[in-house]
């Protein structure tokens, strides 16, 4: 997508970014339910179809979502994939997704940037680990003069992982590139791998350590988060008061 701007013109434009880790659709809403809907881990329901139908819903006026843990088409999610579905109901027709974990049959792990505008390239990178099965997705937004990389991520819960994977992530952003980080950093915004990504590549976080996001019923974590570029312009980010996951939604406006 290109843009003429007549010269003297100042271009603006601003785009809605939301990272939303949806646990596969089982819609957790309390400690206990991690044992009493331990079924949903296996199997596909109707409950889990209504609560990918609100969260298609509740992402559709975002420009770019960023989305963790979703089903690729696994038993559990009825061999059909969770994101095409999402996407169907919320209208963004422009999908990078990556699958990280194959559990048999079960499930297939994976994370997506669904956006309205287009995407003109697109990395699937695995990240290291102590155990297999993380990684991010790199996807370049054409909405302006200047392209914008999204990086959606989902991190390990150790901290020595997730440091390697941060090292990982900023040896595969292009230098000095505008870029978005989005994702469930299962860390605080004041951690290690959070410091290191604003040092190493002059983002800055825009979650702030009241920004909490888990467990979705009662937040006492800030584990989701979303950094920029210092060059960007944005609002204040916001926990969205949403609960279709054990993880609650995070949003921010980028001016261009």
């Amino acid at each position: 997508m290109e843009h003429y701007v007549p010269k003297g013109i100042e271009y603006i434009m601003q785009i809605k970014i939301l990272t939303y880790n949806i646990q596969a659709g089982i819609g957790t809403t309390s400690f206990g339910q991690y044992l009493s809907k331990i079924h949903h881990q296996l199997f596909d329901s109707v409950a889990k179809t209504h609560t990918l139908n609100r969260i298609a819903k509740f992402i559709s006026e975002y420009d770019v979502v960023c989305l963790q843990e979703v089903d690729l088409g696994g038993r559990r999610s009825g061999y059909s994939n969770q994101v095409d579905r999402i996407a169907a109901k919320s209208g963004h027709s422009h999908i990078s997704m990556q699958e990280n974990r194959v559990v048999g049959k079960i499930s297939r792990h994976g994370n997506a940037v669904l956006s309205h505008m287009a995407q003109d390239e697109f990395s699937d990178i695995k990240l290291p680990g102590s155990k297999p099965g993380r990684g991010v997705v790199i996807s370049r937004i054409t909405a302006s003069p200047h392209p914008l990389y999204i990086v959606n991520v989902h991190l390990s819960l150790g901290q020595a992982d997730q440091m390697k994977q941060v090292q990982h992530i900023a040896q595969c952003v292009p230098e000095g590139a505008r870029v978005i980080i989005c994702g469930d950093f299962n860390c605080t915004s004041t951690s290690k791998p959070v410091l290191f990504l604003e040092q190493a590549l002059n983002v800055k976080c825009r979650t702030q350590p009241g920004d909490k996001s888990y467990p979705s019923w009662k937040p006492r974590r800030d584990f989701d988060h979303i950094l920029s570029s210092v060059s960007l312009a944005s609002e204040a980010a916001i926990v969205q008061p949403v609960l279709y996951s054990d993880h609650r939604p995070v949003s921010l406006t980028v001016t261009l």
